[in-house]
């Protein structure tokens, strides 16, 4: 859930029919715009799930871009300066993520010891000490613990901080030990064949939904499909002409309209999802459609993308995401739904007021100290 840091350059194509130099990420609102989008799937889906049956995907479009975002990034450093500063990266995560979740634990933490019942206490300290383990997801997938409780949420967070740890020191090797760039997309190319086909063989052999959406080893093809996005862009592979343009944009118009069709009525039951490989399409539409907003970026795609509330959304998505799980945990009934209007505007107005004083006061004075541990 990284914003593009500001002090990268934008290198414009040379012109569409002849070599061209790579895009370099600067700050774009747009994608900022995108995060916007995700989260607000994500939001409305837990606040009022009938309304958007399929807004979990928005989890799918933050993995999608947090792999296209931190493969660029880190192939940029490595073309600049010939190597890869695992600490810096590593400082740079930390203080991005931990910060907000400290908070979120201290509040939720005193919140339970003065407030809550043993069991829900109880519940509520289960889920902190999960949380700080970054592997919550698997206790969930193989039924030790439950995400019902007020830190279930960062299962998400667990599956990419693994990411974390794995992906960045396995591209650091591979580019200093000079593995091929062919290689590096063909080794990509076949997990993210392997991972859906993984995902079927458990779920043919009796594997339930909790194995299946909340395991990392069923959730990476969605990563590795922003990294493969992201090494396509860095490395300028992929020839910049009018009728390669004209594709791409065409599949990534049809993949907006088969992301909306699944927003607006898939279920993390389906059995599409699982046996028919439907996570993995959903990220390959969206890697289509975050490829065109990066290299040929609509005119009226940017208007609605960079609108500035929806931007604004974007740059508190951390916060929000984190923040909207744990209230309406406590304010809604037991069902998952609220019990009113009333319940359901106390639920809004309570997780954005927390989110934009978490942004304000937590967050963004650590995002100016991520800045020093960031490429020159």
């Amino acid at each position: 859930m990284d914003r593009i840091p500001a002090d990268s350059t934008i290198l414009k194509e040379q012109n569409q029919s002849g070599p061209t130099l790579a895009p370099k990420l600067g700050y774009r609102p747009e994608l900022d715009g995108l995060r916007g989008i995700s989260i607000l799937l994500v939001y409305i889906h837990h606040l009022y799930h009938p309304l958007m049956p399929g807004g979990f995907f928005g989890v799918d479009v933050f993995f999608v871009l947090s792999g296209f975002l931190i493969t660029s990034l880190l192939v940029q450093e490595q073309e600049r300066k010939g190597s890869i500063s695992l600490k810096d990266f590593y400082i740079r995560r930390a203080l991005r993520l931990m910060p907000a979740l400290i908070t979120l634990i201290l509040i939720i933490g005193g919140f339970a010891l003065i407030f809550l019942d043993i069991r829900r206490k109880t519940a509520t300290f289960q889920g902190i000490l999960m949380a700080l383990s970054y592997a919550s997801n698997w206790f969930i997938a193989f039924g030790y613990f439950t995400a019902n409780n007020p830190l279930g949420i960062t299962w998400s967070l667990a599956i990419e901080e693994q990411f974390y740890l794995t992906w960045p020191l396995s591209l650091s090797l591979a580019l200093r030990y000079k593995l091929g760039r062919r290689w590096i997309l063909y080794i990509l190319a076949l997990a993210i064949v392997i991972i859906p086909l993984h995902r079927k063989m458990l779920a043919m052999h009796g594997a339930n939904v909790l194995r299946l959406y909340y395991a990392s080893d069923t959730r990476a093809d969605t990563l590795l499909i922003g990294c493969l996005a992201g090494l396509l862009v860095s490395w300028n592979l992929l020839p910049y002409n009018r009728r390669v343009e004209i594709c791409i944009k065409s599949l990534a118009a049809v993949a907006a309209v088969f992301l909306g069709y699944m927003v607006s009525t898939a279920s993390p039951m389906g059995g599409m999802l699982y046996l028919h490989g439907g996570y993995t399409l959903v990220a390959l539409s969206m890697g289509l459609i975050l490829f065109v907003l990066v290299v040929w970026p609509p005119k009226v795609a940017l208007s609605v993308l960079r609108f500035t509330p929806l931007v604004w959304i974007g740059r508190i998505s951390y916060g929000l995401y984190l923040w909207h799980w744990p209230v309406r945990l406590f304010v809604y009934s037991k069902n998952g739904l609220p019990a009113s209007v009333g319940q359901l505007l106390i639920v809004v107005v309570l997780s954005l007021s927390l989110t934009t004083l978490s942004y304000y006061f937590v967050e963004k004075p650590f995002l100016r100290w991520k800045k020093r541990f960031g490429p020159a």
